[in-house]
């Protein structure tokens, strides 16, 4: 029986028929589509009359099948290696023949290409290249201190550590380590130099091999105070010894104490931080001073070592997540006054989490930026290709005539687009190192590794190149491929102009995402000056922070560092325009922060609260210009057990009434202290948030030897740097001075993803109006062009100059008025995705964008000027007789 006329368009043979045929070109799109379905209905027809023939025979929707594959066969025969090396060939001598073109896109396509490359320079750096010298990267894990009401990445005190280390089932190895600066040399020579304090298993858990000598081991690490020997970091054996492998077995003074040197560590070794500085020497933390009298290895309460392990073979992470609830428990049961206590492991090395995570979101929001930036350029030489492609109708009118398929006239332009883009990343190669050296400056965190690129970091600028063109290329190509024959070839010179509305739209998106960038750069730049007029509960005007490390001299006791300290302050306080002077172990916004554990001792049930601890000398709270609200300061020299509670740690522990008179246990105090006052609370760290919780005790005979100088003056406080230096070196010249600095301007640059975002967006943004007015004056001055006929008929017909140029700006105004409107929808999204950055300034500021539109539509009339001034000036005659 015959099948019913249709039935192969209406069952899903039929239709998979159907569907193939849309894959053939459209001039024999209709002949395969009749043989196919003729096929299909012979094939059903035979199978229903001879039976016994059946199994010889495909089913129908296997015949369907084939036809999908036949489809593609003709949809894809003329991409063979003959025919790409034919468009290739071909787009090089159209390329050579545009010079000025090609000069054009390539420039303007190399600038957004490499800075995105160079963006990426960072990402790579921080986020996917492992510490270079450590193997096997992939099987080490942090280990951190956390609590369960209060979840931090925090370190270790030595007894924890080795309670860590007793995890012999999941780690194959565990290790710690502490940044510490040391005083290398003697006399005038002295430096101050970074370090790290490293255990004996430190070297052999990375995996680290030595670049001279050996590294230190665990026999390394023994006997406190019996082993000193130093490890050089590369880079200060090449600086100290020009990299002579005699230099083992030398002698250096550390800290006034006499090590040998027994290796060098491999080169670009800089430990397993990703953050922070190269270090100079490590040292075993056996030789580690006692603080107060007391070896921090006895010490639950010091808590002063960051932790790293190495899984043992066929562990996986999550497995050794899970057994961290058994040490944790050990942990708990060692340490009674830490019943909260957790262990948190973070798989791989390089950041913490929390370090990963606003890293992670600073690459992100500079990718965006950069990815912004090349939209811009893309959709600016994506109106050059379009002009260009006016000017080639004839050709594709001939090509098209002569049985060219569309879409092989948009493969050949999409091919002239990719060449012109990997062009642009090759020319994009200089830009991406300058980039790459220009990053460090502009992150908020010194960077321990390198950025140089690398095979992955090409790869990418390769990519986008591709990218890249397809981008610009794409739509015009198409576009141009989609014209009709005939059409195409009745156009002259004088009347091709297609493609108007796409050149229209390239303008209004390069706008509106211009507008989106100024207003980003507006929002953070308000948020930086916002931050310095910012009050945290003290007066940063004025205020001079000095780092001063007497303990590395190795000749202060507890009751020496007191005296230095008092000395120290009487010579501060005879600068010139010093009003005030004190000494505290953390200062606002400078770092060195500490914690300890405290108590209410009238609520002997309650658990440990770990708060920050500031130890102070002189009048250190009139020095910040902190109130006192309740109680009183520390008396002059006070140094029996009292202590001062912030507003937030008082609320927290007594939040039934004042906490003036009653007693906190623990804070490092061998007895108990008794509370003088309540202190208004001081943003220490951070402008974001809410002050922490924190408490003040008296810094005399506890044993600090790294302290902070604060001066308050009523001058320029910098002036007193080089006059602050020569008092110490009166003092004691063997003590360094380290970082110097004025805390109104730390306070400023600790919003510093704020600040490097910001400068990024200033800069891209500048670039952006640029790139869209070039644009919008481009588009003008071909519309101008285009229309000379025109202009003169109409200056013939008695149209006056002004009406000429009110024409040509009216559509200038239009395209700007329709960026302005979408640029404004995108700026608003962009504030609020980067609303945890801001700082006094709302994400949807109507003041601020209202001034970014008027920036760019100020620089939008300006470019539309130009070319209405120039149609305004046709000669009717001269334009008439060049026209016909």
């Amino acid at each position: 029986m015959r099948a019913p006329p249709g039935r192969g368009r209406r069952d899903l043979a039929g239709r998979m028929v159907a569907a193939a045929a849309w894959l053939v070109p459209a001039g024999r799109r209709r002949e395969w589509r009749e043989e196919w379905e003729a096929e299909l209905a012979a094939l059903r027809e035979l199978r229903s009359r001879r039976p016994e023939q059946a199994a010889g025979l495909p089913a129908p929707w296997r015949f369907a099948l084939g036809a999908w594959r036949h489809g593609l066969w003709m949809r894809t025969e003329g991409w063979t290696m003959d025919a790409v090396k034919q468009d290739v060939r071909y787009a090089v001598r159209t390329l050579v023949r545009a010079p000025g073109f090609v000069a054009v896109t390539v420039l303007t396509l190399a600038l957004g290409i490499g800075l995105n490359a160079s963006v990426f320079t960072l990402v790579n750096g921080l986020l996917m290249r492992p510490p270079a010298g450590i193997q096997a990267p992939e099987q080490l894990v942090q280990v951190a201190r956390s609590y369960d009401d209060a979840p931090r990445w925090d370190n270790w005190s030595w007894p924890a550590y080795e309670t860590i280390g007793s995890a012999g089932e999941v780690f194959a190895g565990v290790a710690g380590y502490t940044t510490r600066a040391f005083l290398v040399g003697r006399g005038a020579e002295a430096e101050m130099l970074p370090g790290l304090r490293v255990t004996g298993s430190y070297f052999p858990v990375l995996g680290v091999r030595p670049a001279a000598g050996r590294l230190l081991g665990p026999s390394d690490d023994v006997t406190p105070g019996g082993h000193p020997q130093v490890v050089l970091g590369y880079g200060y054996w090449v600086r100290r010894f020009g990299g002579d492998p005699g230099a083992v077995g030398e002698r250096v003074l550390l800290s006034g104490e006499d090590y040998e040197v027994v290796g060098v560590a491999p080169r670009g070794f800089n430990g397993v931080e990703a953050l922070g500085v190269e270090p100079a020497v490590f040292v075993s933390t056996a030789m580690t001073p006692a603080v107060g009298g007391r070896l921090l290895f006895d010490e639950w309460g010091a808590s002063w070592m960051s932790v790293v392990a190495r899984r043992a073979p066929g562990v996986e992470f999550e497995q050794a997540r899970a057994a961290m609830e058994g040490v944790t428990a050990a942990l708990r049961e060692a340490d009674p006054s830490s019943p909260q206590i957790r262990v948190l492991l973070a798989d791989g090395v390089g950041m913490s989490p929390e370090e990963r995570g606003e890293a992670r979101t600073l690459s992100f929001l500079l990718a965006g930026i950069a990815a912004l930036v090349l939209l811009l350029t893309c959709a600016n030489v994506a109106n050059l290709f379009v002009a260009r492609a006016t000017t080639r109708v004839g050709e594709m009118g001939v090509r098209l005539a002569l049985g060219a398929g569309r879409g092989r006239l948009a493969r050949q332009l999409t091919t002239e687009s990719v060449l012109l883009g990997l062009l642009a990343a090759v020319v994009a190669v200089p830009l991406l190192m300058a980039g790459a050296r220009a990053l460090p400056a502009l992150v908020p965190y010194a960077l321990a590794v390198s950025l140089e690129p690398d095979l992955r970091v090409y790869a990418v600028l390769g990519g986008l190149g591709i990218v890249a063109g397809l981008l610009f290329g794409g739509l015009p190509s198409v576009a141009a491929a989609r014209r009709d024959v005939a059409g195409v070839l009745r156009e002259d010179g004088a009347t091709r102009g297609g493609g108007g509305r796409v050149r229209d739209l390239l303008v209004v998106a390069q706008l509106a995402l211009s507008l989106a960038l100024v207003s980003t750069a507006a929002l953070l730049g308000r948020s930086i000056l916002n931050a310095g007029r910012a009050h945290p509960g003290f007066e940063p005007r004025g205020l001079l922070v000095a780092t001063l490390d007497p303990g590395l001299t190795g000749r202060y006791d507890a009751e020496g560092l007191t005296t230095f300290v008092r000395e120290l302050r009487e010579r501060a306080a005879g600068l010139p325009g010093v009003q005030s002077v004190s000494v505290a172990t953390q200062a606002p916004f400078m770092g060195s922060y500490a914690r300890a554990g405290v108590r209410p001792l009238d609520t002997p049930d309650a658990e440990p609260f770990e708060a920050e601890m500031i130890l102070m000398d002189g009048p250190h709270l009139a020095t910040l210009g902190t109130p006192v609200p309740e109680g009183r300061d520390f008396l002059p020299d006070e140094t029996g057990p009292v202590v001062l509670v912030n507003e937030t740690l008082a609320g927290l522990l007594w939040p039934d009434g004042s906490p003036v008179g009653r007693f906190l246990e623990g804070g490092g105090s061998p007895e108990p202290m008794r509370v003088v006052g309540v202190v208004g609370d001081v943003q220490y760290r951070s402008l974001r948030g809410n002050a922490l919780p924190g408490f003040y005790r008296p810094m005399a005979g506890s044993g600090e030897d790294r302290v902070m100088l604060h001066l308050r003056t009523d001058g320029d406080p910098l002036s007193l740097v080089a006059p602050l230096r020569r008092a110490v070196a009166e003092l004691d010249p063997g003590v360094p001075v380290g970082s110097v600095a004025h805390v109104q301007s730390r306070m400023a640059g600790s919003l510093g993803s704020t600040r490097a975002v910001g400068a990024v967006a200033g800069l891209f943004a500048a670039l952006a109006i640029l790139v869209a007015v070039v644009g919008l004056y481009a588009l003008m001055a071909f519309g101008v062009s285009r229309r000379v006929r025109e202009m003169g008929i109409r200056k013939a017909l008695g149209a006056r100059p002004e009406a000429l140029v009110a024409l040509v700006m009216r559509r200038g105004l239009g395209l700007t008025a329709g960026g302005v409107l979408l640029g404004a929808g995108l700026a608003v999204a962009a504030g609020r995705a980067l609303e945890h950055l801001l700082y006094g300034v709302d994400p949807w500021s109507p003041g601020l964008l209202a001034l970014s539109a008027a920036v760019l539509v100020a620089a939008a009339l300006g470019a539309s000027w130009w070319p209405a001034r120039r149609a305004s000036r046709v000669e009717a005659a001269r334009s008439l007789r060049d026209a016909g």
